[in-house]
């Protein structure tokens, strides 16, 4: 029976944030196994049609090294350098994608476990305003199941996590724990609940941008 290594490879930060003046930023790829990984580093514009995330290959930030080889316990910075202007009144979207590429395994058997990391970045207005957020939700029937359905009219994004159902009497449900996605500025995205779920009778909520309150988005008439 072949056996399975797991990979070493960490990405950190999780997201980057360049301010409107800032010419670069850092990830950092770290090795945490005992054999070295090899990774290529991509830049995506990142934006949003029809409720879903569209990626298109960008030269608008440019990373360096794209192609990296991490030795075991070591570490490879690379930096993300911005191409383009600051954007005059709304955030810009990308995703740098980190792929672990397979290695020939040689002689020895087993199956080996690839990464895929897919970082968000944001580029900053002219001015850095602060991120202005500006969401619609609706509550879908659709044939495949409940939907929800978000519209962000803000000129930042929103990161939408811990969707949860809460009752006019104290009931509580939760939807989808942890990171839900993203609304991006001027999109709409939609996101598929369990079967069954209902807003009836309730108040559907969620923490937006990492705050500790929670937000409501789709508020029941009989629920309030």
């Amino acid at each position: 029976m072949p056996l399975a290594s797991a990979s070493g490879l960490q990405v950190s930060p999780i997201g980057l944030r360049l301010a409107s003046a800032a010419q670069a930023d850092v990830l950092w790829l770290t090795n945490t196994g005992s054999e070295p990984v090899h990774a290529q580093v991509r830049v995506f514009h990142w934006s949003q049609v029809d409720g879903k995330d569209v990626l298109e290959p960008s030269r608008d930030l440019v990373v360096s090294p794209p192609m990296v080889t991490i030795a075991p316990g070591d570490r490879q910075m690379v930096r993300v350098i911005r191409q383009v202007p600051a954007p005059s009144a709304t955030e810009a979207s990308y995703r740098v994608i980190v792929d672990e590429l397979p290695i020939d395994a040689g002689d020895r058997p087993g199956l080996k476990f690839v990464l895929r990391y897919s970082i968000p970045v944001f580029l900053a207005p002219v001015g850095d305003p602060p991120v202005k957020v500006t969401l619609q939700a609706s509550w879908e029937d659709a044939p495949d199941g409940p939907r929800l359905r978000v519209s962000n009219a803000g000129s930042g994004h929103a990161q939408i996590a811990d969707l949860v159902w809460r009752g006019a009497k104290g009931q509580h449900t939760v939807l989808l724990a942890g990171l839900v996605g993203y609304a991006l500025p001027g999109s709409t995205m939609s996101w598929r609940l369990p079967q069954g779920a209902s807003h009836a009778g309730g108040t559907v909520k969620a923490r937006i941008n990492g705050e500790t309150s929670e937000s409501a988005l789709v508020v029941d008439p009989d629920g309030r």
